[in-house]
């Protein structure tokens, strides 16, 4: 496992881009999607709808953090509290030049999404300061810590869900710092009982998926009919919330309830398309260059895009209230200035923090050896 996974990139570069066109949908078509609509298009209720299901995407980027941060914890011998430390960083940093940006936009177009809303109503286009916008030490101060405590943006609404990576992370840190073999897996499977059963919010539920797939990957088990697993996993994935009482299933338990808030069916899915990609052909498709191209820029391009829809594009589509057509031209200009600032973003803010983070833990190896060494001449 010294090779980088690029099947793995590829995917979270997928799953960034469906987040994108969620979305936009949820902002200019929420017909598309459940969340916004009592009558959503029948397209959600197939397969394709895994194309524009934010939610699963998201899903998805939870499973993918406990695989990286479990071997990251698992390989290093870093103390604990550095490790911390570091994760707080890693999230932190981009995600207040996030914040920061979004305040720019919001004090530039401050009612554009009011006007929006004034011809097109629906809940989505409520997610965000409007008129009156805080003032940038507020928003600073939000991007540092409030983010990170209350889980929720009115800046920029994405960022719910950097709690949940922050406590998923650490978790994880905690575990496999201190413990070894057997207890950390028991470990891990009770931390994932705990979210089965409510004690902990099923979003974790990914981290503890992800950390165990990864545990197999390492210890050179064969996921069984890979292809089958990823099949599975869309299949499994695709609904979104209310499929359950369209589709008559309103019957099952919540937890095993398509598109349900409490449902672990969108981990469980998640991590199947991840470990059928680790092994299977499938995979070969997600290490080409767009997808990696993505997965280079996936975490920007998820920083940046809701910021730029609730003032630049809210304003055009007012002044222009394109069709069919219009709205399809718009979102492909739309994806195109996005990446381009999220390609920005990731060499402005999101390389420099991970190089960052490496020399804070090189250097640290370098002084550790020192101690070390001089440790060693003193007993000598």
């Amino acid at each position: 496992m010294d090779g980088r996974l690029r099947q793995l990139d590829g995917l979270r570069g997928l799953a960034a881009l469906v987040v994108v066109i969620f979305h936009f949908l949820s902002a200019f078509a929420p017909n598309f999607i459940p969340d916004q609509t009592d009558t959503p298009y029948v397209l959600a209720d197939t397969p394709f709808g895994i194309f524009f299901n934010g939610p699963f995407s998201v899903s998805i980027f939870f499973v993918l953090s406990g695989f990286v941060v479990s071997n990251a914890a698992a390989k290093r011998r870093s103390p604990i509290y550095l490790n911390l430390v570091l994760r707080y960083v890693r999230l932190a940093v981009p995600v207040l030049f996030s914040v920061i940006f979004a305040w720019m936009l919001l004090e530039l177009m401050p009612t554009a999404t009011l006007s929006l809303d004034a011809i097109m109503p629906h809940t989505w286009l409520n997610w965000t300061y409007q008129g009156d916008i805080p003032s940038l030490f507020a928003a600073i101060r939000h991007g540092i810590l409030t983010v990170f405590i209350r889980g929720n943006s009115n800046f920029n609404n994405v960022l719910w869900t950097m709690q949940i990576e922050l406590l998923g992370s650490f978790a994880l840190y905690l575990i496999y710092g201190s413990m070894l073999g057997w207890l950390c897996t028991a470990t891990l499977l009770i931390l994932g009982l705990a979210c089965c059963t409510g004690f902990f919010t099923v979003a974790y539920l990914g981290f503890v998926l992800g950390a165990l797939i990864r545990d197999a990957w390492t210890e050179g088990r064969v996921a069984p009919a890979p292809s089958l697993l990823v099949v599975a996993g869309v299949l499994l994935g695709f609904s979104a919330h209310g499929f359950a009482q369209r589709m008559g299933l309103g019957w099952l338990p919540s937890i095993l309830t398509p598109g349900e808030n409490n449902s672990i069916l969108p981990p469980v899915a998640a991590a199947l398309i991840m470990a059928g990609l680790l092994y299977s052909r499938i995979g070969k498709i997600f290490e080409r260059g767009p997808f990696q191209f993505l997965g280079r820029i996936s975490f920007p391009l998820y920083l940046v895009h809701v910021p730029i829809i609730y003032t630049v594009f809210a304003t055009l589509y007012v002044d222009f209230l394109p069709g069919r057509l219009g709205l399809a031209l718009l979102f492909l200009f739309f994806l195109s200035v996005v990446s381009v600032v999220a390609l920005l973003f990731e060499i402005l803010f999101d390389a420099p923090t991970l190089r960052l983070i490496a020399n804070v833990r090189e250097k640290y190896w370098m002084r550790s050896g020192k101690i070390v060494g001089l440790c060693d001449r003193i007993s000598d």
